[in-house]
């Protein structure tokens, strides 16, 4: 809203789909205010003593909801115009950055007295940031070559974090990750067929990513019985009869 750059459009072909790609003022923001949290969120958490100490081999897991909560805002910043609501936004952003970072120190020990409470702040936030992403990218109604690398993409980082690599091990995590990311993207693959509203797709993207960490994380920790499949199952279930009777309602 302060600075008017010139925009520039490129265009080209992936798998015989042309996609477009805009670059402007706004492509600045997204890029740059992501990358910047990032860089604060690392800076931070190297102060923490078991970093300090090496008992943290890798930080890279911890970077991903606060990054890509930086990455919601900007979406969110760059569909406003009005500037008291603009504003608004943005000090809330900044309130919900400042305490995921907080909890992602928090999260840092499983030893320490708040590590419970921290990792519930993170995981909650985390799925807030996720449901925002899903929706703005269901929302571009980009082709799905596009949209589904955009989900797969944004699926993966985020289970990384709600998955704690430094917790399970890095390699579990990784795959778990990729696996949920795998199948999300071919969920956002079929919803381009299916005509239901922005809110929709999102909270339909949003139950399958839940179901997908919870039957991960209860996976590993050897309880995948029959009860939890009847419950991740009952989940999936009234998230698609919600959405289909909202699209039927269209």
């Amino acid at each position: 809203l302060v600075i008017d750059l010139p925009t520039r459009n490129y265009s080209f072909n992936i798998l015989g789909s042309p996609v477009a790609l805009l670059f402007s003022a706004d492509t600045l923001l997204i890029t740059l205010v992501p990358v910047l949290t990032i860089a604060g969120v690392d800076w931070v958490l190297r102060d923490h003593p078991l970093v300090r100490r090496g008992d943290v081999s890798y930080l890279f897991p911890f970077w991903m909801a606060p990054g890509l909560g930086a990455l919601a805002l900007c979406l969110v910043l760059t569909r406003i115009t009005v500037w008291p609501l603009w504003i608004a936004a943005l000090l809330a952003g900044v309130a919900v950055i400042g305490i995921l970072l907080y909890a992602e120190y928090g999260a840092l020990s499983i030893d320490e007295a708040g590590y419970a409470n921290s990792r519930l702040i993170v995981t909650a936030l985390t799925y807030v940031i996720a449901y925002v992403l899903f929706a703005a990218i269901y929302s571009q109604r980009e082709r799905t070559v596009v949209s589904a690398t955009q989900t797969v993409l944004i699926t993966f980082l985020l289970s990384l974090e709600l998955l704690a690599p430094h917790t399970i091990g890095l390699r579990k995590a990784l795959l778990y990750s990729a696996v949920i990311a795998f199948l999300i993207g071919q969920a956002t693959w079929a919803l381009n067929y299916w005509n239901i509203s922005i809110w929709s797709a999102g909270v339909l993207l949003l139950a399958f990513f839940y179901v997908g960490i919870g039957l991960s994380q209860q996976y590993h920790q050897g309880q995948l019985a029959r009860g939890v499949l009847v419950e991740y199952g009952a989940v999936s279930l009234i998230a698609l009869v919600v959405v289909w009777l909202l699209a039927a309602n269209r």
